[in-house]
């Protein structure tokens, strides 16, 4: 049975982080093959992994809708769609990764969507894990493009705008009609000092503390330098990373 986990959170707070975090960690342990859903325009997720390019859904969307016409003969519009969605899957060591890139235009989009949409959902029970790295305002999630996630994962950290960001995915959520089961907080890499206080701050936020990435300078480093985060390591890191991992898949 497929485990599905979101992560969202304002820009900044480490949501990629996280989720490739997770990601290598479940092939790690053998918990394979994953697959990866980047859903966050900023298409930041590859890169944490170590992907490199790959074309987007958003990519393939314009071009589906400029040669729509032109599909080959004896290939229904279902198939070549089908045939194109397949191309741009990336498949790497233990998991699989799919990038939605940019968003609707100004074009129709339906026909192709609810392709997209089925596609998407045929695809997942293929995979025990699912993670999908979200933008904070949840629109893969609100346009249905996938199934039901068993865990969001809401990630904040010391800054005040976290909290915020985390209220609004709240409302969000609540418009998605019960489609996640279960809503945690994460922080990421807080000042020991202040972790006390954002803990006291997400009591606020009536959702369950489930984990803290503690700082890692290490990953600061590799982030900030464009390299994937796979062979970071680091006990304290693992252990919150597993935590996760276990809640959510036990």
């Amino acid at each position: 049975m497929t485990k599905s986990i979101a992560v969202a959170g304002k820009g900044g707070t480490g949501k990629s982080t996280i989720a490739s975090l997770l990601i290598n960690r479940l092939v790690e342990r053998g918990m394979k093959p994953v697959l990866a859903v980047d859903a966050d325009p900023d298409c930041n997720l590859g890169m944490l992994l170590g992907s490199g390019e790959i074309e987007t859904i958003g990519d393939l969307r314009e071009e589906l809708l400029r040669n729509i016409k032109d599909f080959p003969a004896g290939m229904t519009k279902a198939n070549y769609i089908e045939s194109g969605l397949h191309q741009i899957i990336g498949e790497y060591e233990g998991y699989d990764l799919i990038t939605m890139g940019k968003g609707e235009g100004a074009s129709c989009y339906c026909y192709i969507n609810s392709l997209i949409r089925k596609f998407c959902d045929d695809l997942t029970p293929a995979y025990p894990w699912v993670i999908i790295d979200n933008e904070a305002g949840l629109e893969h999630l609100s346009r249905r493009t996938t199934t039901d996630i068993d865990a969001l994962i809401v990630v904040v950290n010391e800054s005040p705008l976290s909290f915020s960001c985390g209220e609004k995915i709240k409302e969000i959520i609540s418009d998605i009609n019960g489609r996640i089961e279960k809503i945690y907080v994460v922080t990421s890499m807080v000042n020991p000092r202040r972790l006390s206080e954002v803990h006291k701050r997400i009591k606020g936020l009536q959702m369950e503390h489930l984990a803290d990435i503690p700082r890692n300078g290490e990953i600061e480093e590799v982030v900030f330098n464009g390299q994937p985060i796979r062979e970071v390591k680091g006990p304290s890191l693992i252990k919150e990373i597993d935590r996760i991992i276990n809640k959510i898949g036990g």
